[in-house]
Parts: structure tokens; C-alpha cells; sequence
């Protein structure tokens, strides 16, 4: 009787085993498909931005090739004009010489003998050169109005070219420093995090990250917290993940924080996996269970996932560092991370 309830105890334990493992993996599921949709929504988004930037840089060249063709059409008319004004004062200047000659001639003929013909031929000739130049001087006055009216249309056209072109400028200029002001984001996250934790917590100076050397918290091949652990993750890793959460400057920064499990490269990849998901797992129950006031934050930020040997540390000599390679990491991802690089790459062109 006994061996047979053990037997069913036995069974009940592996089929409930099975279940929540059946249960995890469905989760990851999950967690994979949002983390896919995430991805294609952010590229998507990305794309849009950035075929409108080269749009705009585009455009603006285009104005800039506009812009220097009206301007040189601008200086050929204006030193058209000079030419002009030249020839129309010389003009002007001969005209009045020519006439007042004339005049001259014309009292000293009529003086003689008006009735003379060579003198009235004279007198006729003289008449039609005046003429003439008075024509030739009328059309280049016309000239000079058709150009000025010319260069005053062309003008008006370069400055209102020349506005738009400045508007162009700076949308631009204001669109670059938006973004370069995202790019920030992660660089300002970091420096509060060191203010608020001061030298208590040592953490990447350029990603935020912490690390826990899994040795504090496990024995060899174990997942179970070792029982003085506790009392180190409540020191380090809630001080930490408390940091980031429960300070509301920095929390409007955070999207997700993972915590990750890591293994040395003994032993084959799969086994590894579980051992490393098992430790990230424990160490997140650790974290939800002993700060009940926190468990919605918790539930909304943190995530447990395991890395086997996929992201292992190396000595200075390119050797594998099996003790740093076991290792619990917490890291914690910025809103619109993967943007944010995109467009780092895109303003470093």
C-alpha cells in the first residue's frame, strides 16, 4: 500500500513537473512573439523617420542648386544693368553735345540764307540724326525699365526662394537635435543611477548593467540560493533594482529589466540553459517574494531569462574566465532602444 501511494505521488510529482514546464514554455512563446512584434514595429517606425530626413536633405539640396542658379542669373542682370546705364549715359551725355551743336548750326545757316538748299539739306540731315538718336535713346530707356523690372521680379523670387530655404534649415536643425537628444537618454539613466547608489554598487559605466558572481549565490550545478545569499541580494540587487523602478526620474526612461542567468562552457548547452533559466528564475522569486508592496512594478518591468555559455567573459590573454563567466546579470532596456541606435548610425553618416 505504502509503495503504491509513493508510486502515485511519484507520478502526480512528474505530471505536475511537466505541466509547469509545459507552462514556461508557452510563456517564452509569448515573450518571444511580443519581443518579434516589438521589433517589426520599431523598424517600421525607424524606416518611416528616416525616409522622411532624406526627403528633407533631399529637398534642401535641390533648393540649394535653385537658390545658386537665380543667383547668378541675378548677377548677370545686374551687371547687364550697369552695362546699360553706361551706354545710357554716354548716350544720354552725345545726345546733348549733337543737339546743342545742331542748334548751333541751325541759327548760323539760318542767319546766312534760309532759303538756301544746301543749307535746308543740311538743316534736314542734321534733323534726321537728332531723330535717330533720339529713337536709339528711347529704346534704350526701354531697355533699362524691361531689366529693372527683370532684376525687381528676380529679387523677389530669390528672397522668397531664400526664406523657404531658411524654414527648410531649421526643421532640420530642430529634427537633429530631437534625436540627438534621444540618443542621450541611456548616458543620462547612467549617471543617475550612479548618483543615486553612490560607491555601494559598482555597475557598467556605459550600460547600466550589474553583476552578481553566481558562486555568492549557488553552490556548484545548484539553483537553490545558498542561505546567507538572501541577505546580499536584499544589500546589492534590491538597492539596485529599487533604483530604477521606484526613483520616477528614471523610471520614465525604463522599458523592460532582465535578469540573466549565465554558465562557464562545462558541460553541454541545453543542460546549461536550464541551470542558468532555473538561477535567473530563483533569483527573480527571491526579489517578488520578499518585497510584497512591489509585486505589481515587479511584474510589469522584470523578466528572468537564461543564457547557458552564449555570452561568456575572457581573461586578458583571450582565455575563458570560467569564474566571471558565472555570473547573474541584471540589465535593464531603454523605451525605444533599438530606434535609438538606428538613428545614432544615421546621424553619424
Amino acid at each position: 500500500m505504502f509503495k503504491e501511494n509513493h508510486n502515485q505521488e511519484e507520478q502526480n510529482f512528474w505530471i505536475s513537473y511537466a505541466d509547469l514546464m509545459a507552462g514556461l514554455l508557452f510563456v517564452f512563446i509569448l515573450l518571444v512573439g511580443a519581443i518579434v512584434v516589438r521589433y517589426v514595429y520599431v523598424q517600421q517606425d525607424l524606416a518611416q523617420k528616416r525616409a522622411a530626413l532624406g526627403l528633407s536633405e533631399s529637398a534642401l539640396n535641390d533648393t540649394n542648386k535653385k537658390l545658386q542658379n537665380l543667383k547668378k542669373r541675378l548677377d548677370e542682370s545686374i551687371k547687364e544693368l550697369a552695362k546699360s546705364k553706361e551706354t545710357n549715359q554716354e548716350l544720354s551725355e552725345k545726345f546733348t553735345l549733337q543737339k546743342n551743336e545742331v542748334a548751333k548750326l541751325k541759327e548760323l545757316i539760318l542767319d546766312y540764307d534760309r532759303s538756301s538748299d544746301a543749307q535746308k539739306k543740311v538743316i534736314s540731315i542734321l534733323e534726321n540724326n537728332i531723330s535717330t538718336m533720339k529713337n536709339d535713346f528711347d529704346k534704350t530707356q526701354n531697355i533699362l525699365i524691361l531689366k529693372d523690372d527683370e532684376i525687381a521680379a528676380l529679387g523677389e523670387k530669390l528672397l522668397h526662394q531664400s526664406i523657404e530655404h531658411q524654414k527648410l534649415v531649421d526643421e532640420l536643425n530642430i529634427t537633429k537635435v530631437k534625436i540627438k537628444n534621444l540618443t542621450g537618454i541611456r548616458i543620462k539613466v547612467v549617471s543617475l543611477l550612479k548618483e543615486s547608489l553612490g560607491d555601494s554598487i559598482q555597475i557598467d559605466s556605459k550600460s547600466g548593467a550589474m553583476r552578481v558572481a553566481s558562486n555568492i549565490l549557488f553552490n556548484q550545478g545548484a539553483y537553490k540560493l545558498k542561505p546567507n545569499a538572501k541577505k546580499e541580494l536584499q544589500d546589492i540587487l534590491q538597492k539596485y533594482i529599487h533604483t530604477l523602478l521606484l526613483n520616477d526620474e528614471i523610471r520614465q526612461y525604463i522599458d523592460t529589466i532582465t535578469i540573466e542567468g549565465h554558465t562557464d562552457s562545462v558541460g553541454n548547452y541545453l543542460y546549461n540553459l536550464a541551470l542558468s533559466q532555473k538561477r535567473a528564475l530563483e533569483v527573480m522569486k527571491f526579489l517578488y517574494e520578499s518585497d510584497p508592496q512591489n509585486r505589481e512594478l515587479y511584474a510589469r518591468y522584470l523578466s528572468a531569462s537564461g543564457r547557458s555559455y552564449s555570452d561568456l567573459i575572457y581573461d586578458e590573454n583571450g582565455e575563458e574566465d570560467k569564474e566571471a563567466s558565472r555570473r547573474i546579470e541584471i540589465k535593464f532596456r531603454i523605451k525605444n532602444e533599438k530606434a535609438i541606435k538606428e538613428l545614432e548610425k544615421f546621424l553619424n553618416k
